[in-house]
């Protein structure tokens, strides 16, 4: 038998999305009893992947409660909350962020494969999670982003081109000749910038004219950006390589690594105390990060593979997976339920 009942202290990361694997800290774990171990969240079980004495990895199971035990040998631990995430909606495509326009409305894709034109391409997500189809003719919609002039911007990588949807309004071509444009983002002074995963961004002019404002390594995926308060533009770009940056270039367009040694970074997006997030979809280590201004890399959500994020200015964040959106308070986590 084991010395002590278990006991769980601790969740890591505090935040998870079914699907993601989280390391549960705590004693009275038994690595030669593995096989008597038990992880539930709720009543779901979870499926464990490695025992130490003072660790247990597991897999969030799907329906997943906001609270974990642990049983060891038929004793079980008393419940210790997590923060687990509720889907959304699901049967979409996201391939970039997801966006909120100021009312808290969610805007999501089903994007389709390059060329495929679909019956729906965008939806609107209401709180309750119902989707109604928002009616456009955009092929292979991919970057979002809710413009200053309260319009919805979509760029379509098929057509190298970007959208504006005023509200209740049929889509409008805005800019083209963008190459496979994706990532989309408004500076401080609402000048659009669109990313050529070809290995270019462009700036777009009052007039529509697209200018070329820095060159970055192609991507095989997507470029996604973001802009800080400062007017750094922040962009991550997938490769086949083992890991990739986050880069960061300045209002006169020159190009540096901020951060490194990212799998497959993708959507990225700035918190109100300048906090970069970066979503990262390398299987077996996927999940949100978030970068301090000074660099420091926190993982905060564990999750199967995402591509996007987006904050709703009220506490809490869509994060996109590669078919379904869900819905996460990134407040206090990881305290006994007494």
């Amino acid at each position: 038998m084991t010395s002590k009942e278990p006991r769980v202290r601790g969740v890591e990361p505090p935040h998870a999305v079914p699907g993601g694997r989280v390391s549960i800290l705590g004693e009275g774990f038994d690595p030669a009893r593995a096989q008597e171990h038990r992880v539930f969240f709720g009543d779901r079980r979870a499926q464990i992947t490695r025992v130490s004495r003072t660790h247990i990895s597991a897999i969030v199971p799907d329906g997943a409660m906001p609270e974990v035990q642990v049983s060891v040998a038929g004793s079980l631990s008393a419940p210790y909350r997590v923060s687990v995430a509720t889907m959304l909606a699901e049967e979409l495509q996201p391939v970039a962020n997801p966006a909120f326009d100021p009312d808290g409305t969610l805007y999501v894709t089903f994007s389709g494969s390059r060329g495929e034109k679909v019956p729906v391409s965008l939806f609107r997500v209401e709180p309750d999670g119902e989707l109604n189809p928002l009616a456009n003719d955009i092929v292979n919609p991919t970057g979002l982003a809710w413009g200053p002039d309260d319009c919805l911007y979509v760029s379509s990588r098929q057509e190298g081109s970007v959208y504006r949807i005023p509200r209740n309004r049929e889509a409008e071509m805005i800019a083209d000749e963008l190459g496979v444009a994706t990532g989309i983002a408004f500076d401080r002074e609402g000048i659009l910038y669109v990313g050529d995963r070809r290995g270019a961004i462009f700036r777009i002019e009052p007039n529509g004219e697209p200018r070329t404002f820095c060159r970055l390594e192609p991507s095989v995926a997507a470029y996604h950006l973001a802009f800080d308060a400062e007017g750094n533009l922040f962009v991550t770009a997938p490769s086949l390589a083992s890991v990739d940056p986050v880069y960061r270039v300045s209002r006169e367009g020159e190009v540096d690594v901020f951060v490194g040694g990212f799998g497959r970074p993708q959507g990225i997006a700035f918190d109100a105390d300048g906090n970069l997030y970066v979503t990262e979809g390398l299987a077996g280590d996927s999940g949100l990060y978030r970068i301090s201004p000074g660099g420091e890399v926190e993982k905060v959500v564990t999750a199967p593979a995402l591509v996007g994020l987006a904050f709703d200015g009220k506490g809490g964040i869509a994060l996109a997976g590669t078919s379904a959106v869900f819905q996460l308070e990134l407040g206090v986590a990881g305290l006994p339920l007494l």
